[in-house]
């Protein structure tokens, strides 16, 4: 089943989608959760602390997926992770030991790639995946609309990544997309009335588990 939810801010878009999230981790504590990363997203991550402190939710048994990542440079740096880390997980029971990261200084790019995907599908794939609604209309680090199917490579302004494809998202049990502010009016629009070769994010129109969840000035163009 699909559906737009749309609210009035940014606030209590984040409020909808961690309470859609903790639904996943209370019917099923051992959950496997994609995990998009962008500023729309922090509201949502700020909820999830907030039940997770208050003792609603637990993370302890869950699987977590980090769904891009930069490509090793010369610190080592798991960049996103870290990111993720002060937003989610220092304030979560997340442990490092529950989430993969398709990051590897060891392998290759396409090695690296290609394990992330396979341990998804070892996990039995993602039960819930959040994903944010990017200006440029971007899936994760995909920008082109016949994005790869498969976790890939992507080089974007003389940055690499590791990005997952649609592949994982659309054997997912429940995609949850969120939008947010005006500046994501365009991208908005072009994802849910748009062609599908007009933006990467317009193939989650096909997915038969989907809520996008807006804030009402993403929302405007609607």
């Amino acid at each position: 089943m699909s559906g737009v939810l749309i609210y009035r801010d940014a606030k209590t878009v984040g409020v909808s989608a961690a309470t859609m999230i903790a639904s996943h981790l209370l019917t099923d504590p051992g959950c496997v959760v994609g995990v998009d990363y962008h500023e729309t997203l922090l509201p949502v991550f700020d909820s999830l602390s907030a039940m997770t402190e208050n003792g609603l939710i637990d993370w302890g048994e869950a699987k977590i997926f980090q769904l891009f990542e930069f490509l090793p440079d010369e610190t080592g740096e798991q960049r996103i992770a870290n990111l993720l880390g002060k937003a989610l997980f220092a304030k979560t029971d997340i442990s490092e030991k529950q989430y993969v990261v398709p990051f590897s200084k060891e392998l290759s790019k396409e090695d690296t790639a290609r394990a992330f995907e396979t341990s998804i599908l070892d996990a039995g794939g993602l039960d819930v995946a959040l994903i944010a609604v990017r200006r440029d209309g971007s899936l994760f680090m995909n920008r082109s609309y016949d994005c790869m199917p498969e976790t890939h490579d992507e080089m974007i302004d003389g940055d690499g990544f590791i990005t997952a494809g649609l592949t994982a998202l659309m054997h997912a049990k429940h995609l949850i997309v969120v939008g947010a502010g005006r500046n994501a009016a365009d991208a908005v629009r072009a994802m849910l009335k748009g062609t599908l070769s007009e933006s990467p994010l317009a193939s989650l129109r096909l997915h038969p588990s989907v809520t996008f969840v807006f804030d009402e000035e993403a929302a405007e163009m609607l």
